[in-house]
């Protein structure tokens, strides 16, 4: 036990992680993280203070192989489902950044503007997007706009807002199955479900009570997972075709229910 403490190492919030290999220096403040295509590497969304961008890790020996400057960036990464194309929230910048992904390697292939342009630059942003999500058959990209309290429907093909629909507080991330958006509302704890339609937009919101200041998302079969940033929980929610879907929350040590139900 006392080797165990040992050699865990203790987060700023207290917890202890025991690491099962060793750690590796990267760019600042990776909020993000998603694996290549094929899995060979893992790109990192750099958002810190002095340093944004993205930044590929070789998987297999934690070398640093790639690092891509952007002027802004916040917590939203993805690949498109065909694995040729890889985006990534500009943050203060109003834009999406988009990459050509190649032999395990990015390059800059331009931006899709989710806002008028700023006036002045230093005007504080409108929409700044966080977390990103694709329709399965990679025909629009969805964007939390954590400052408008919105999420923008962007047609692919033609790099091109064709919606923006309203949300609870504050979007974080976002999540899509085959006929629903999920969205987590950080500042109203809540997830928002949106029907999606055939041509990518959005109607039906329904609202589910999560837990405090709801963050990451996750599906797995008929369960959508929540975290909440502040308890250190995660709200798991059952999802069903008719009636409604009940809501839980587990904790490490038990797990109780809520009073939310949805659909």
């Amino acid at each position: 036990m006392l080797l165990a403490l040992l050699l865990a190492t203790r987060l700023a919030t207290g917890a202890m992680l025991d690491p099962i290999g060793t750690p590796r220096k990267v760019g600042n403040f990776p909020l993000a993280i998603v694996p290549s295509p094929d899995g060979n590497q893992l790109v990192l969304l750099l958002n810190g203070w002095r340093q944004q961008g993205i930044q590929v890790i070789d998987r297999a020996g934690g070398d640093v192989l790639q690092t891509i400057e952007q002027p802004a960036a916040f917590l939203g990464l993805t690949f498109a489902p065909d694995g040729r194309t890889l985006y990534a929230s500009g943050g203060d910048d109003d834009v999406i950044y988009v990459y050509r992904w190649e032999g395990g390697r990015a390059a800059a292939d331009g931006t899709i503007a989710l806002r008028p342009p700023k006036k002045h630059s230093k005007d504080s942003a409108a929409s700044y997007p966080a977390g990103l999500t694709f329709s399965p058959d990679g025909r629009f990209l969805y964007a939390a706009e954590s400052l408008a309290d919105t999420v923008a429907v962007i047609d692919v093909a033609k790099r091109a807002v064709v919606q923006h629909v309203v949300t609870d507080r504050y979007p974080y991330a976002v999540l899509s199955d085959r006929n629903r958006i999920y969205v987590s509302c950080w500042g109203d704890s809540t997830i928002d479900a949106f029907t999606r339609s055939e041509n990518g937009l959005l109607s039906k919101r329904s609202r589910i009570a999560a837990g405090r200041h709801p963050s990451a998302l996750l599906l797995s079969g008929s369960r959508l997972y929540a975290t909440s940033a502040t308890t250190n929980t995660i709200s798991i929610l059952i999802r069903r075709r008719r009636g409604r879907t009940r809501g839980a929350r587990l904790t490490r040590s038990r797990c109780r229910a809520t009073a939310s139900v949805y659909l």
